[in-house]
């Protein structure tokens, strides 16, 4: 009896010990201070946007949130100006064109790993395929025609799509 007591109390005292090294998620808001003019911009552009949640990288304002039930990041300058909206979609949202361009090109038996459209507002609409090989990993950037605009080599880098430079 006084084995199991021991046991238990010891059980008891790793579990304690383990629960409150863990962090708070709550502890780790990286709260930012985003202009008013950006967050009006976005309500302006985006008035069904929900699950908004803001992030700063470098100098853009990033609202990640849900659009028409995709996982989008709006992206905005420090004036409000919106430069780039990025949502992730599914492999039978990509266009045939691209779809069939990605089928007959260099990276076809690669693993597809993710899928996204890119929207600016003076850019045509792009729509990029992430793959990944072994340890490499690539986007891939296709026109709404299926044309292969660009091919990034991301692998062990920060695979952020960012707005094009102006």
């Amino acid at each position: 009896m006084k084995t199991r007591f021991l046991m238990l109390a010891v059980m008891m005292c790793m579990a304690a010990v383990t629960f409150s090294a863990c962090s708070d998620d709550d502890d780790d808001d990286k709260s930012i201070n985003v202009p008013e003019s950006v967050v009006q911009a976005l309500k302006q552009k985006y008035p069904s946007a929900t699950g908004i949640e803001w992030e700063q990288k470098g100098a853009y304002f990033v609202a990640d949130c849900w659009l028409d039930g995709k996982e989008s990041n709006i992206w905005f300058d420090p004036n409000a100006n919106w430069l780039m909206t990025e949502s992730e979609i599914f492999w039978n949202d990509v266009p045939e064109a691209v779809q069939t361009a990605f089928g007959s090109g260099e990276y076809a038996n690669w693993v597809q790993d993710d899928y996204y459209f890119l929207l600016y507002p003076l850019q045509p609409m792009q729509y990029v395929i992430e793959v990944k090989q072994g340890n490499q990993k690539y986007q891939l950037f296709y026109s709404e025609d299926g044309g292969l605009m660009n091919t990034v080599n991301v692998t062990g880098k920060d695979d952020t799509i960012y707005p094009p430079k102006v």
